[in-house]
């Protein structure tokens, strides 16, 4: 008798959403599952307010539908922070009071400062939502712990992001280095603390002594006033800024790079870096979320303190000055992402864990 597969519902954002937890979704629903079923439930859409709840509110109005017809076996629901807490919360307890089985992914950013920050009611609310959903995924051992404070009596699974690994690894180009970052353009990205980086590199004549072109990728709140700060220092002749990129788009980008740099102030586990990584791109990023799981500090890359601009400076300096240490972290950081954040390992233990709740 051949072997039923399970019905996984993922709750998240519509496709159409830029960021890190839509490259998650999409791999999810890209994989050749063997005995599972994936399908997308969007319940969050980018847009004016009132456009946000009509989606929220038809997106809730289905869910329930899909419950009554049970036309699914585990709500895989992937959450953030603030309003994705609220809207996945619901989601979680409408599941529960049709007693079907949850998994709740948590994609850490500013997580633990929306729960400081949060009244004890909310604080109340969010221990519940963990306790009540019958697995919690986090992104690393760092996050495992926070939720263990905050929600004591969660079953908390430990899954790191994963990537692909490309046949394609960089190669050093001393003549043309290219430095890359790759994310949503707003403050907590770290993007002015790169800007004014490169800003000191200008003035060091590093940039122009070893032709460095700095590429932002990405869009956001904060684009118009990057692009006027880029002009105000006159560094428009090293920084190309090319918007949001697709995925064939990225992928060119990251052939093309030999340093990707994030100075991230919150974070989970960023898919950019270990993508970066898979690569063979050496990383410079920031002690927080789970990120020092997999940049090395001078093993794979460099760590340095959220903020602090002359740690950027110095980081670059050294690697871009230095064709064999590059050469030894780029070899590192791909072995490092085959080894521990391949995808195809990712899926095969995503694949145990709903057999485990299934059954």
């Amino acid at each position: 008798m051949a072997q039923k597969n399970i019905k996984v519902l993922i709750v998240g954002s519509d496709s159409s959403v830029k960021g890190g937890i839509t490259s998650v979704i999409n791999s999810f629903l890209d994989y050749k599952w063997k005995n599972v079923y994936v399908e997308l439930h969007p319940t969050y859409i980018e847009g004016k307010v009132i456009n946000k709840i009509m989606f929220f509110l038809r997106g809730i109005c289905k869910y329930i539908k899909k419950l009554i017809n049970n036309d699914f076996d585990i709500s895989h629901i992937h959450m953030s922070y603030k309003g994705s807490f609220i809207r996945k919360m619901i989601v979680v307890k409408l599941s529960k009071f049709f007693d079907k089985k949850v998994i709740l992914h948590l994609h850490g950013s500013e997580f633990e400062v929306f729960y400081n920050s949060s009244n004890k009611v909310v604080k109340l609310l969010i221990k519940n939502t963990f306790e009540s959903s019958d697995k919690v995924i986090v992104l690393g051992e760092k996050w495992k712990k926070t939720i263990q404070k905050i929600a004591p009596k969660s079953s908390i699974e430990v899954f790191n992001n994963a990537v692909s690994l490309p046949t394609y690894k960089v190669k050093w180009n001393e003549n043309n280095i290219n430095i890359l970052f790759l994310g949503v353009l707003i403050k907590r990205k770290g993007i002015y603390e790169l800007i004014e980086a490169i800003k000191i590199l200008h003035k060091q004549g590093t940039v122009k002594e070893k032709n460095l072109k700095f590429i932002i990728a990405g869009s956001g709140k904060e684009e118009y006033a990057i692009k006027s700060l880029i002009s105000k220092y006159e560094l428009d002749y090293c920084i190309d800024m090319v918007g949001w990129v697709d995925k064939n788009k990225k992928k060119h980008l990251l052939k093309i790079s030999n340093l990707f740099v994030l100075p991230s102030y919150n974070e989970g586990l960023p898919v950019a870096i270990l993508e970066a990584m898979s690569y063979g791109i050496p990383v410079i990023s920031t002690n927080v979320g789970s990120i020092e799981e997999v940049v090395k500090d001078n093993e794979t890359g460099f760590i340095v303190n959220p903020g602090n601009i002359y740690e950027i400076v110095d980081s670059i300096n050294k690697l871009v000055i230095n064709e064999k240490m590059w050469e030894e972290k780029s070899i590192k950081s791909r072995q490092l992402i085959d080894r521990d954040f391949n995808d195809e390992q990712y899926f095969y233990k995503m694949e145990k864990l709903y057999w485990e709740i299934f059954q």
